[in-house]
């Protein structure tokens, strides 16, 4: 089943990453996926206040603003988060084996990334700004995320679109849970050179990771 993810002509300043992942296993992480989220957690911890580090935030947080949208205070992009986590707990949320790769997997490329289950969304996405007011629920309390102006994943097999992901979080309508077996990654990248090699290597070590750590039976760069 392709997964159809198609950029609007308005985002000039991103480029996406898209892997699709058929027969997961929403399980705890195995011991080999944990020692590589903290080889993980090594290898970015040494080279995170540097000035290429900051300065691929920078572009991230550029891509990101847009109108009323600023990429600040709680609306950093995802990895900021992470890294957040990492210099002040010392170790990356623990989820699941399929998020917790996408999230040591987007803090080791700096770039934010959407894993959604496809069954809750569809095959058919469009990524957009966020409209006037609009929102979605991102966890179990019930809290909100502002969308205007904020790049947004869309499933566009309803009428009207309904949102589902951005790169700061992703909603409940498109998480995943103990059941989902087909995902998509979705990996947002500003349009440089170097990021655009970031954006390839998250999506080769999703790809490799979702089959050799999380039991998928295929994993394929959309891309």
């Amino acid at each position: 089943m392709a997964i159809r993810v198609e950029v609007s002509p308005y985002l000039a300043s991103l480029q996406v990453g898209v892997v699709e992942i058929q027969g997961v296993e929403i399980s705890p992480a195995s011991n080999e996926l944990q020692a590589f989220c903290r080889q993980v957690i090594s290898e970015v911890s040494l080279h995170c206040q540097s000035t290429t580090w900051e300065q691929q935030c920078q572009e991230v947080r550029q891509m990101l603003r847009h109108g009323k949208f600023k990429a600040s205070g709680r609306s950093k992009p995802a990895q900021e988060y992470l890294l957040r986590c990492v210099t002040s707990d010392g170790a990356l949320p623990v989820i699941n084996g399929p998020v917790d790769l996408l999230n040591a997997v987007s803090l080791h490329c700096n770039l934010p990334i959407s894993l959604l289950s496809v069954g809750k969304c569809s095959t058919n996405l469009w990524i957009a700004h966020g409209k006037i007011d609009e929102q979605f629920v991102f966890n179990s309390a019930g809290h909100a995320i502002e969308l205007t102006d904020l790049i947004t994943t869309y499933d566009r097999s309803v009428d009207p679109m309904r949102p589902v992901g951005t790169p700061i979080k992703d909603s409940m309508a498109g998480k995943i849970e103990a059941g989902d077996s087909h995902l998509v990654a979705i990996v947002y990248s500003p349009k440089s050179d170097a990021a655009w090699a970031r954006c390839q290597k998250a999506a080769e070590l999703l790809a490799d990771g979702m089959v050799k750590y999380c039991n998928a039976s295929n994993a394929t760069i959309c891309n």
